[in-house]
């Protein structure tokens, strides 16, 4: 862990409001992004991203440095979400769709489609997603568009390695089936 982090969450730890917001403005972005590409929608993933941070911040004297900070907050946020959505389960497909600009697989860019195309792709891939399992979507998510690690992502969802794997293998078979029309699957 970085000195500099390490030396902010301490004095978070004891109460230094402004180290906190330093935390914060470190990992707003990722877990914001997190949020939304778990939640679908831009109203939704605001809700799952203030929770996350008042979780942290009600919990961050809980913090005892055997993980990185990321992986800890991750962890709340994925958890968060998941009970967000067990409370909220009004998360579906049409939903989704209201908010396109937040689509979850905004980064895939073929010089070769046009605007169309890449519209329909991003349609069935959102569509796609929302056919997977929560634990198979989460760790897609996780280690494809948040780019962690197997290890990381175990940790983050308290899973074996072996278990990560094994969620990310059925929900890329999955993907490969309800897609299996695009050069992308």
């Amino acid at each position: 862990m970085e000195r500099e982090i390490r030396e902010l969450i301490i004095k978070a730890q004891a109460g230094d409001t402004n180290s906190f917001h330093e935390i914060v403005a470190k990992y707003d972005a990722r877990i914001m992004t997190l949020s939304l590409q778990i939640a679908q929608n831009k109203e939704d993933a605001e809700d799952i991203y203030q929770e996350t941070f008042l979780k942290v911040y009600k919990n961050i004297s809980k913090f005892r440095f055997e993980s990185d900070i990321y992986t800890w907050m991750y962890r709340i946020a994925v958890n968060t979400a998941y009970n967000y959505k067990r409370k909220h389960s009004k998360l579906t497909v049409a939903k989704a769709k209201e908010d396109a600009e937040y689509d979850i697989l905004d980064w895939i860019d073929d010089p070769h489609s046009n605007e169309d195309n890449r519209e329909e792709l991003l349609t069935a891939i959102n569509q796609s997603l929302l056919q997977l399992s929560h634990q198979q979507r989460t760790v897609f998510i996780l280690k494809h568009l948040q780019q962690l690690k197997i290890k990381d992502i175990a940790n983050i969802l308290d899973l074996s390695e072996g278990t990560v794997k094994k969620y990310l293998f059925r929900a890329m078979e999955k993907l490969r089936v309800c897609l299996k029309e695009y050069h992308y699957a």
